[in-house]
């Protein structure tokens, strides 16, 4: 009888987010022989899975007793599994760093919690056996405080793009309006500041023939709805809020933008080259690793190299796309995500004996 390796996903919230998203993925393509159970923190849960899913919390830990790998997702499920530690809890600590510390932290809860957090969070992470990175810049990053033998690149992968329900009828005519008129830009996003989309409004002013689709909503919204006024392009910003069909909108896009100042990944970055969009991306690290030369990047503030990566991209359409799905095949797939993952358990297991 085959020995099923039995692994629990601890997750703050499981939605349609980032790290949710990440643990669909992983629990959807582990190859067989391995197991998970998803827990979350803060419910209800909103996301379906091909595994059981069920709250946990501080009080009641002991159902992980009967788990061989405990891999935490976010900093409050990071110390529930260092806290699993203090209660003797035997099975094999893992965590994914889906992004960089403190400047996660600085975003979502300002400069004193980041400042107070970060060192907590890093010190659960020197309790793992394990620890996942997800691009090279990463590892590199984080190997300066933390032991460079317990860090692994395992990039994101994302499988076939949901089938989402179809665009309303006025969200579907509103875009027909906007591409008889321009090129249109989109981008799915959650709208804090360190997502960079005020660079593209701002670019637009020198971009006549352009608009701008941002599909999401967050804290960031109505700013950039300012913005887009003060620059007087609010005719050409479309801020849909917030969407569960964001799928939908990729199709009428002719051309993705991901204007990141600083990103873990990018899961829709990914989505966009899954539906054969060229891609604007900024120039960080993080975005080269991904695309490699299949995108037009642009420089970080900088309107005018904005500008010339979307002429670049929209001049060289189809090879871009065709390129960007090609690479996405071969690296970012969810099989390949889920082969990944299962080396990092075999390996955080080999470790920990």
């Amino acid at each position: 009888m085959e020995t099923v390796l039995k692994i629990a996903q601890i997750i703050t919230e499981f939605k349609p987010n980032g790290p949710g998203y990440v643990v669909k993925n992983i629990v959807d393509n582990l190859p067989s022989g391995m197991e998970s159970t998803v827990f979350f923190l803060r419910g209800p849960s909103t996301l379906e899975a091909s595994c059981d899913i069920q709250p946990i919390s501080f009080k009641d830990t002991s159902v992980l007793n009967e788990f061989d790998i405990i891999h935490s997702h976010g900093i409050r499920p990071d110390v529930l599994s260092a806290y699993t530690g203090l209660r003797r809890i035997k099975a094999t600590r893992v965590s994914t760093l889906h992004n960089y510390a403190k400047d996660e932290l600085l975003n979502i809860y300002g400069p004193k919690v980041a400042m107070l957090a970060t060192p907590v969070w890093m010190a659960t992470w020197r309790r793992m056996s394990a620890l996942a990175v997800l691009t090279e810049d990463a590892k590199n990053f984080y190997s300066r405080s933390l032991s460079p033998e317990k860090l692994h690149v395992v990039h994101n992968g994302i499988g076939e793009l949901p089938h989402v329900s179809a665009l309303t009828d006025e969200d579907s005519t509103r875009l027909e309006r906007l591409a008889q008129q321009y090129h249109v830009l989109g981008t799915n996003a959650h709208l804090i500041k360190r997502k960079g989309i005020d660079q593209v409004i701002r670019a637009l002013v020198d971009m006549p023939d352009c608009a701008l689709v941002v599909v999401g909503d967050g804290p960031y919204r109505q700013a950039l709805i300012d913005l887009s006024e003060e620059m007087n392009v609010a005719e050409r910003c479309w801020f849909t809020g917030y969407r569960n069909n964001i799928a939908a909108f990729l199709p009428h896009y002719d051309a993705y933008v991901m204007p990141s100042r600083s990103e873990g990944f990018g899961l829709a970055l990914l989505e966009a080259m899954e539906a054969r969009l060229p891609c604007i991306c900024s120039d960080i690290n993080v975005f080269r690793e991904i695309m490699g030369s299949q995108a037009a990047f642009f420089t970080l503030e900088n309107t005018a190299s904005l500008g010339e990566a979307v002429r670049f991209a929209l001049n060289r359409r189809d090879a871009l796309a065709e390129g960007g799905y090609q690479r996405y095949l071969e690296r970012f797939t969810g099989e390949a995500m889920g082969r990944a993952y299962a080396e990092f358990y075999e390996k955080a297991l080999s470790g920990h004996q």
